[in-house]
């Protein structure tokens, strides 16, 4: 067993956020369950439909979701009732989908289940107040929306891994994305900046967007964000901002680790890539492959 994946995950909501489309969350929510079910039962769903055989984008077959024994899924009623496994329902969510309403089951034979989520951000939070609060399920994974890590940022002290497709095509784009989420994820939240209370704090609603640099006071101390995922700009933009002042957020998040998926490039010389740009975040490579 992989004990720390285990230990990274027990008893935190994790979402699974990707840099692009088959980018690995499925496949990595599959290895991430199997570690999980040594030591727990988890609880997993995905936002938006993930109900299809083939990527919708690009016709390419997706990986299948296993559950096992004892874990509980959210998922549509249709999926529920299509799978080659076998669930107790246990609650009936009131958001309709195009694929069904949305429920919560408990599975009692193992097989492949299809999953549809939630639509929008705040049924989201809803469902996992729910599974918390109310069926005390503790350990939560969400495969979360392509090319989008706005929903980590719908549950509070919520966690993520951010998992990176990598190849010699997109190597630049992908590693300036790479290292502005390196570089965000250690900013504080507003409670726990140092003196905060006797500096200058200015709130950008909203998205920080270029546009929106000119709206910051010259004497500003600390630029104040709802979270995270409110930073619209790249690498340099936002490392040039932090020299003349602190972001804080309202909404604090942790990430857990990067997970980078290399195609066509050595692990050899991409560490050194890493190294080079000073990342120093966890990273695990491609599980199935190192």
């Amino acid at each position: 067993m992989n004990s720390v994946i285990a230990e990274q995950l027990v008893n935190k909501t994790t979402f699974l956020v990707g840099n692009k489309k088959n980018a690995g969350k499925t496949t990595f929510l599959n290895y991430a369950l199997t570690q999980l079910r040594e030591v727990v039962q988890p609880a997993f769903f995905t936002i938006g439909i993930d109900g299809e055989a083939n990527d919708l984008i690009f016709d390419t077959p997706k990986p299948k979701i296993y559950t096992e024994t004892g874990d509980y899924v959210v998922t549509s009623s249709l999926m529920i009732n299509k799978s080659d496994a076998l669930f107790e329902i246990i609650h009936v969510f009131p958001y309709k989908t195009v694929l069904g309403r949305l429920a919560l089951a408990k599975t009692l034979r193992s097989g492949t289940i299809e999953l549809v989520g939630s639509e929008d951000n705040k049924q989201l939070a809803e469902i996992i107040t729910y599974l918390r609060n109310e069926e005390h399920i503790k350990t939560i994974i969400i495969d979360g929306a392509a090319s989008r890590v706005t929903q980590v940022a719908s549950v509070k002290n919520s966690y993520f891994y951010y998992i990176v497709k990598i190849d010699q095509k997109s190597i630049n784009s992908d590693l300036n994305k790479l290292r502005t989420i390196a570089f965000i994820s250690k900013f504080k939240d507003i409670d726990h900046i140092d003196d905060a209370e006797n500096k200058t704090v200015f709130e950008i609603k909203g998205a920080l967007t270029a546009s929106k640099l000119s709206m910051i006071p010259e004497n500003c101390d600390i630029l104040l964000l709802n979270d995270f995922t409110k930073i619209f700009l790249d690498f340099y933009q936002v490392t040039k901002l932090t020299e003349k002042l602190e972001i804080a957020y309202k909404i604090p998040y942790q990430l857990v680790s990067f997970v980078v998926i290399l195609k066509d490039i050595l692990k050899e010389d991409f560490e050194k890539i890493v190294e080079s740009h000073n990342i120093k975040e966890t990273i695990l490579y491609n599980p199935y492959e190192y």
